[in-house]
């Protein structure tokens, strides 16, 4: 057990240091106006030099340091089966932010062990701020302990919302029109990284997207679990690809509504 716990603090030590350098090399190309080279995978989804630059180095340093795992990357894939650790990496959760020179952008590492979720560090280069967390170790921001929000009231409530090709316009108005007439409000950051942070940290009460892909959530899940907050997720199951859900305790209830709205075309479940 003491073996285990240590390897997690070496691995969290590790994640850290390599996401702020990602991070920084990213911003890099935006400070100095190098070329971005974009490529267009779908609509409004896109993939630009940086993602991969970014994604090579991670995989570089959490090889050299940690030979015997596996990594998952959204640019690159697996590297290999078999592996107990297993690296989940997003180089730039984002990206239609990052190219616009917008906010709410980041660099997103998590990690399982034997297909539980053990590790997530989320780094902001825009706004340095460092999210880090790991199984019962708690929830940081540049080193100082967060929480999720501890007020339910809903009139004072600000839920993550999200919205990507192929999903349906009109669950995700009724998860929008649900938000607002229950005097909450929502927000929109084409990030989930960025928003499950948040979540984590209180400064939006819940999150909930019915498909997602597995390096786009797995260390925000992390962070909000470890803040002490509530989390429904598809990652144990083995799964790329699924729906989760994360908010503040008080805030569940709501964040699963919205997460069954997200899930349907248009008809609302009763609460």
């Amino acid at each position: 057990m003491e073996h285990e716990e240590n390897a997690l603090v070496l691995m969290q030590a590790v994640a850290e240091a390599t996401a702020k350098a990602a991070g920084r090399l990213a911003l890099s190309y935006l400070v100095e106006n190098k070329p971005l080279e974009i490529e267009t995978k779908g609509p409004q989804d896109f993939v630009t030099a940086v993602d991969k630059a970014v994604e090579l180095l991670i995989r570089n340093r959490l090889r050299a340091a940690f030979p015997d795992h596996a990594i998952l990357g959204e640019e690159f894939g697996l590297d290999k089966d078999g592996a107990r650790v297993v690296w989940v990496l997003d180089p730039i959760d984002g990206t239609s932010n990052f190219m616009r020179d917008r906010p709410s952008w980041c660099v997103s590492i998590g990690a399982t062990v034997e297909g539980k979720p053990v590790l997530g560090v989320i780094f902001d280069p825009v706004k340095d701020e460092l999210y880090s967390a790991a199984l019962g170790r708690g929830a940081t921001r540049n080193g100082q302990p967060i929480a999720v929000n501890q007020d339910g009231t809903m009139n004072k409530a600000v839920f993550g919302v999200g919205f990507t090709s192929g999903k349906s316009v009109t669950a995700h108005a009724r998860q929008i029109s649900h938000i607002l007439d229950h005097g909450s409000e929502y927000r929109r950051f084409g990030s989930s990284a960025m928003m499950l942070a948040h979540v984590a940290d209180g400064r939006l009460d819940g999150y909930a997207d019915a498909r997602t892909s597995i390096w786009d959530v797995i260390a925000g899940l992390v962070l909000v679990r470890e803040a002490g907050g509530v989390v429904e997720d598809f990652i144990e199951s083995g799964a790329q690809s699924g729906s989760i859900m994360a908010a503040a305790p008080r805030a569940a209830q709501t964040a699963s509504l919205l997460l069954a709205i997200d899930r349907q075309d248009g008809q609302e479940p009763r609460p």
